[in-house]
């Protein structure tokens, strides 16, 4: 029993000091199966915990620093957030109780009698199916609403587009800026013709509704400087209740009676994300073999409101590209007026530049996504906005830091040589309590018009050796006050305004309006 005993504890005693790789051996594959998935799965649990705990502990530094206030935070406006949800759910209410029982409320692009026209607000005229209509002067009245101070008394402002109820999103020129395009959460998009130029009081107006709010909305030949190309195309975005982006391309006709026209419609556009900014460039002429003139095709760019930036070809409606800024949070992306750059500005203080590829007769045919070709450096803090002058050989941007740069794109890129800074202008001065810059644009003669907190002001930038820059004009509460303004937009072409040409910014409001301004004499 002993020698048993002894034989027994010295076949358990080199069982457990054999060799770890020998008793794996020893095990059946099954077993191997098993061990190896346990594994996996052990590692792919640690790795995912790993990347939540970074991105969490990442979002709490950037709360911290001040870097996650909303737009609305940063304004310095205060919404009482649940009135505003009751406010769009109520018109929401109202658009299906137009719809009747069983009805649905999204309708054709063609039926132009939109959720807004059985109950048609002040100045907005009555609108027959896929006709344009006439938006009339104000009627005069004893008791009239109190207008904007701004409105009423700022001698840069030129004319109010009225007719939308609820916030717009955006508002953009066509090339040749006869006509305007806006996006608004009441589910609709409006084209105004401007026939008597920047100050006509009663524009063409044509609604389009859209099956959710309407969040982006801009002209698909945006470089074309002449009718019918210049008006005959929009891209318009759209975004769900659960944040899913919907972007689709109409064709406009100006023919009286003759509803707009789907020509490719993208449901799912950025794949279950959500998009915060739009963009089309291209459309104009350009140079193809040999010099012959030909037509540039444009582009349209989608920003996520995470990381993800993609580009279609308005013609086709394909998608030609797709990448990832790498950078933890898109501000806004920009297309250059002539559809072969893309700009994104970023959580960083670096803005990188993408090259749109072509084919030799100009067709887009992708982008290089692999690497930036330029990248904008000389701020010391996150860019909020980035945009490209109308000529595309400059851009302008402005960063927490409270500085706006102008730079010049015209380097020998191909070779690593990045953007240099034409001028810098401290923004400081205007910058108190929490307020930044949060939106800039740049006009063909180089006035920058910059939003900071609730002012509208407008900079004179000169790019010679000095980068000299001169403060024109500052507008308070453009939109009223506790309005803020979420997009802005230059005409590329001056309009005639008393004998003058003139160039005009369009502003879109929260306040349901978008107002357009003439710039101030430098």
């Amino acid at each position: 029993d002993d020698s048993q005993g002894d034989k027994s504890e010295e076949k358990y005693s080199l069982t457990m000091n054999a060799p770890v790789g020998d008793t794996f051996a020893t095990l059946s594959m099954e077993s191997k199966v098993v061990l190896f998935s346990l594994a996996f799965v052990w590692v792919y649990l640690v790795i995912t915990a790993v990347v939540s705990w970074t991105k969490s502990t990442a979002r709490w530094i950037y709360d911290l620093l001040g870097f996650g206030l909303d737009e609305e935070e940063m304004l310095g406006i205060k919404h009482h957030k649940k009135g505003g949800n009751r406010s769009k759910s109520k018109s929401k209410s109202k658009s299906k109780s137009k719809a009747g029982k069983g009805g649905k409320v999204n309708k054709p692009a063609g039926d132009a009698a939109s959720s807004d026209t059985s109950e048609t607000p002040l100045g907005v005229g009555q609108q027959r199916e896929g006709a344009w209509s006439v938006v009339p002067k104000r009627p005069s009245k004893t008791h009239k609403k109190p207008q904007h101070a701004a409105e009423k008394n700022h001698p840069l402002h030129i004319n109010t587009l009225k007719g939308h109820t609820d916030a717009v999103n955006m508002v953009s020129f066509s090339g040749n800026g006869s006509t305007v395009v806006t996006a608004c959460d009441d589910a609709t998009v409006r084209v105004f013709r401007l026939d008597g130029g920047a100050k006509c009081k009663a524009p063409r107006l044509l609604r389009i509704p859209l099956d959710r709010d309407a969040t982006g909305a801009c002209f698909a030949n945006v470089a074309a400087l002449d009718d019918p190309a210049a008006t005959d195309g929009i891209v318009v975005m759209g975004t769900s209740g659960l944040g899913e982006t919907r972007l689709v391309s109409f064709a406009i006709y100006d023919a009286a009676g003759k509803p707009p026209e789907v020509r490719w419609d993208k449901k799912s556009a950025m794949d279950g994300k959500t998009a915060i900014s739009l963009s089309c460039g291209g459309g104009g002429e350009g140079l193809g073999v040999g010099g012959a003139p030909i037509r540039i095709p444009p582009v349209a760019v989608c920003s996520s409101d995470q990381t993800w930036v993609r580009v279609w070809a308005v013609d086709s409606g394909v998608e030609i590209g797709r990448f990832d800024t790498l950078q933890f949070k898109n501000h806004n992306a920009a297309v250059s007026m002539d559809g072969n750059m893309i700009a994104v500005s970023t959580f960083t203080s670096e803005v990188k530049i993408w090259l749109v590829l072509r084919s030799r007769q100009g067709a887009p045919m992708g982008v290089d996504s692999k690497r930036a070709a330029m990248t904008l450096k000389g701020h010391r803090s996150a860019v909020n906005w980035v945009q490209f002058s109308p000529c595309s050989t400059r851009a302008v941007t402005v960063s927490k830091d409270k500085t706006l740069k102008l730079w010049n794109l015209s380097v020998r890129y191909d070779v690593g040589e990045d953007p240099k800074v034409l001028a810098s202008v401290d923004l400081s001065d205007e910058c108190g309590a929490g307020r930044m810059p949060t939106r800039v644009a740049l006009s063909a003669a180089g006035v920058a018009a910059v939003m900071i907190g609730n002012s509208l002001i407008f900079y004179k930038i000169s790019h010679g050796l000095a980068g000299t820059s001169v403060k024109l004009a500052r507008v308070d509460a453009p939109h009223g006050s506790g309005a803020a303004v979420k997009w802005m937009e230059w005409s590329q072409i001056p309009h005639a305004i008393d004998g003058d040409a003139v160039e005009v910014l369009a502003t879109a409001g929260s306040d349901k309006r978008v107002s357009l301004w003439r710039s101030p004499r430098s």
